[in-house]
Formats: C-alpha cells, structure tokens, sequence
C-alpha cells in the first residue's frame, strides 16, 4: 500500500456488511484500527467505524514522537567549527544570517552552543569553502529572495 496524498479517516464496507476504521497522515501508510488484542476492529455502524478512524487520528496527531538519534542520524557540526568556518571564508555572523535566511540571534545561539547547528549549514559552509562561485551563487539567491519579500 502506497502512502497517503491527504489525511484519511473513514469507515471502509466489508463483506457481510460490516465496516472497518481507516485512517492516515499525509506520507503515511493507511492503518486499520486495533482492537486492544492486536484484530482489526470491525463494526456494523458505518457512523461508529468513521468515529473510530477520527479518534484513532487525534491520537496519530497528539502522539509526539521524540527521534532520539543524534540529529536526524547525521552528525552535527559543532559551534566551534562553525565559527572557524566563518572565519576561514571572512564572513560575519549577520552577513552568513541572510545568506541561508535565518534571524541573526539563531546564528549566535549557534555559536554559544546553546542551539544544535542544523544539518544542512554543515554542506552548505562546505560549498562556501570549495569556490568563490558558490558563494557568489548563495549571495545572488539571497538577494533576490529579499527582493521579492520586500
């Protein structure tokens, strides 16, 4: 079964008549509801296998589901190369802020240490680095992105 385009909760017709509970989040393989020993819940009431599907989905939404891997499975960069980097390509901590659109404050919790660096500054400092021309690319994008904000 493919993931689902939408949000999903609705009563499915079976044979003999009776119904089962579906629902699903968007990106999410569709789940019939459980009874608590593990069967797919089964009614007659189309009305009570809809209402099942609903409050099976407030549970999915109210869930918070912790990842507990370090960041996402990758391995953060870490403030103080950060800050070499910075340095290495002469950029200030302001500038470096709209250059991938974030507020400046965020870029000096960054470097307090007292936020995790998302992954994505690690490549993206990397392609800093390599050439001139990516940074020339980032601060085009940068500036028109601005432009059309403002």
């Amino acid at each position: 079964m493919k993931p689902a385009s939408r949000v999903i909760a609705k009563a499915l017709p079976q044979s003999g008549g009776t119904y089962r509970a579906q629902f699903a989040l968007p990106g999410l393989i569709p789940e019939y509801v459980r009874n608590p020993d593990g069967t797919v819940f089964e009614t007659e009431s189309q009305v009570t296998a809809r209402e099942a599907a609903c409050v099976a989905l407030v549970g999915l939404l109210e869930s918070r589901v912790v990842d507990t891997r370090r960041a996402g499975g990758y391995r953060r960069m870490s403030a103080a190369n950060l800050g070499s980097v910075l340095a290495e390509i002469d950029i200030t901590p302001t500038y470096f802020a709209e250059l991938i659109g974030v507020p400046q404050a965020r870029i000096i919790k960054w470097l307090d240490g007292e936020q995790d660096i998302p992954h994505y500054v690690w490549p993206f400092t990397e392609l800093l680095k390599a050439s001139d021309q990516n940074f020339k690319i980032a601060e085009k994008i940068a500036k028109d992105a601005q432009e059309e904000g403002a």
